[in-house]
């Protein structure tokens, strides 16, 4: 049997399914495409950007070559969002890019913990 934990992609088919689709649709490059534009004209599209590495930035299901560095440019890119005040003052999208950030780095440095954060919550 190709299934070793219990998220939709901990198993062969879907990791299959999933590298399928990234190449198909070239999302990984489209992702790193947004997350490169300056965050003083697109900070809106960055963050949707890193949003998409939230939900989708797990092994099995991103590019294994892009997946570290992508996560560490999402969460770069999120701190200099923060780091340029475009949110001064405005705690309700602060508290949420700090919480972004905090799971994104998790993920790079391989603390991710399954079972305090849902694969479908960030």
């Amino acid at each position: 049997m190709g299934t070793w934990g219990n998220r939709p992609w901990d198993n062969d088919a879907a990791a299959d399914w999933f590298g399928e689709t990234m190449d198909t649709t070239q999302l990984c490059q489209k992702v790193e495409e947004a997350l490169n534009l300056d965050i003083e004209d697109y900070y809106e599209e960055v963050r949707a950007a890193a949003s998409i590495l939230l939900l989708l930035g797990h092994n099995y299901v991103w590019s294994v070559g892009d997946l570290d560095r992508h996560l560490e440019l999402a969460a770069t890119k999120l701190t200099e969002i923060l780091d340029a005040n475009i949110f001064e003052g405005a705690e309700e999208f602060t508290k949420p890019i700090q919480e972004e950030i905090k799971v994104l780095r998790s993920r790079i440095s391989k603390t991710e913990n399954v079972d305090e954060v849902k694969w479908w919550q960030f």
